[in-house]
């Protein structure tokens, strides 16, 4: 193979790594590789070369003393935005409507619903409630500043979930420093 050849080979390569951070921000080379099927050498030359292009970031994370590298693409929306696809949640059916309540459950969960959850209101520490924006088949919630700084999500990893017809944001993992190239 020429070198004008891999360089081809290696740009497809890449824009198809960058799609798929793009859909699935915040995975490891790790995660990568194992969902696209590929080597992990693999992965990590075309995470360099996004790198090296400014075309996706690095944060490290801290999670049970290790340190793992999650890769967001650069143009990443601001993190204090919640966006959840309606097919996952039961959107149509009343309980979302122009409000979201978000409960502090515990030191680690934060609970979003769309209606009054009487379970999560006797034990959260405190509950807000913020207006529901609906673009392009995406529920979009900003996350209420108290709990923005009761989380400090500005230095923590979270992971959203759906249950039913509520979201789980589960938070962890400090975040120790953002990689430049390169690595």
């Amino acid at each position: 193979m020429t070198n004008r050849d891999r360089n081809k080979a290696g740009k497809k390569t890449d824009e198809f790594l960058l799609a798929t951070i793009e859909k699935n921000p915040g995975l490891s080379q790790y995660e990568l590789a194992n969902k696209l099927g590929w080597h992990s050498g693999h992965v990590d030359g075309s995470v360099r070369r996004l790198l090296k292009a400014g075309r996706v970031y690095i944060r490290v994370l801290e999670r049970n003393g290790r340190r793992v590298n999650l890769i967001y693409p650069k143009d990443q929306k601001p993190s204090n935005v919640l966006e959840v696809p309606v097919e996952l949640l039961k959107a149509g059916n009343p309980a979302w409507g122009e409000c979201a309540f978000f409960h502090a459950l515990d030191s680690s969960t934060i609970g979003v619903s769309g209606q009054e959850v009487p379970e999560w209101a006797e034990v959260s520490c405190f509950v807000e409630t913020v207006a529901v924006q609906r673009e392009d088949g995406r529920l979009v919630l900003r996350i209420p500043e108290n709990f923005w700084r009761f989380y400090n999500l500005d230095r923590k990893h979270r992971v959203v979930s759906v249950n039913g017809n509520n979201i789980l944001i589960t938070v962890s993992g400090d975040i120790v420093e953002e990689k430049e190239y390169p690595l």
